[in-house]
């Protein structure tokens, strides 16, 4: 039976990431999106950040599963 996306991460860092979720980056500050877990990083959460075709490996901690993007406002 498969586990379920980033069931190591949530279980290991406390977090829940979720695919298609939008993530802050906090060392670069940039925005993404999370992707389809990679059971070869498995330890790392998927994102692909704005304007990126392919999704790169990031610590879980340093992400901030709840962004605050600024308004068009």
């Amino acid at each position: 039976m498969a586990e379920a996306a980033y069931q190591y991460v949530r279980r290991t860092y406390g977090v829940n990431p979720g695919v298609g979720q939008r993530v802050l980056h906090d060392v670069t500050r940039k925005f993404g999106t999370i992707a389809r877990e990679d059971k070869s990083q498995s330890h790392h959460v998927m994102v692909r950040f704005d304007g990126q075709r392919f999704a790169s490996p990031c610590h879980p901690t340093e992400l901030d599963y709840q962004p605050k993007e600024g308004s068009d406002g």
